[in-house]
């Protein structure tokens, strides 16, 4: 996020916020967000595959899997 210039934008961006007058002060660690975010992306992908691994049998394209599931 660094390369990018997320970083930078999100703390320029933050600054301006906290200095509106009667707004309290966001402490968000923009990586932890990144982060957990990508990694419910991951496993919602995860679960999709397995829901058709699981409901379609010409989705149990190898060896293991067609052991696992049964063929």
């Amino acid at each position: 996020m660094n390369e990018v210039g997320t970083t930078k934008a999100y703390k320029e961006m933050m600054g301006k916020y906290e200095s509106v007058p009667f707004m309290s002060k966001e402490s968000v660690d923009l990586d932890h967000y990144v982060t957990n975010k990508a990694l419910d992306g991951l496993f919602y992908m995860v679960g999709q595959e397995e829901k058709k691994i699981r409901t379609d049998p010409a989705a149990r394209e190898t060896d293991f899997l067609k052991t696992v599931f049964g063929e």
